[in-house]
């Protein structure tokens, strides 16, 4: 994620266009189909930072998610399992206010500067 690409964000006729795609393919197929950000709504929140998913960067570190390149744990070190208790992660599942639906976009970047403040706290680092 990055400055530049701040015009990429769905507006809101898109993310409604993208939502009744969703809906559809939920109705058609028993599966599970999770779009996000707007699925957010439905479930109190980004489902970032262990609520719901993590993401491992190439590099094996444990992020909020793929949107949110920020760390304090790599998989090199730790088990998953210890990876997933992180004081980061833990953190940010205790700040819900950093991890409510934003209207679209990722939310974690949207608060970035708090995200990153959390993350110097625990002595992790941002790409």
């Amino acid at each position: 994620t990055d400055e530049a690409t701040s015009d990429w964000v769905l507006t809101a006729a898109q993310r409604s266009q993208v939502a009744a795609r969703v809906a559809a393919l939920k109705r058609r197929h028993r599966a599970l189909f999770i779009a996000v950000p707007w699925d957010e709504m439905a479930v109190g929140g980004c489902l970032a930072g262990g609520r719901g998913f993590v993401h491992i960067n190439a590099a094996g570190d444990l992020e909020p998610c793929p949107f949110a390149p920020f760390s304090d744990t790599s998989l090199r070190t730790a088990p998953l399992a210890d990876a997933l208790r992180s004081p980061f992660l833990a953190r940010l599942r205790a700040r819900p206010e950093l991890l409510r639906y934003s209207g679209g976009g990722c939310a974690l970047w949207k608060h970035r500067e708090q995200v990153a403040q959390v993350l110097a706290e625990v002595g992790g680092s941002a790409r």
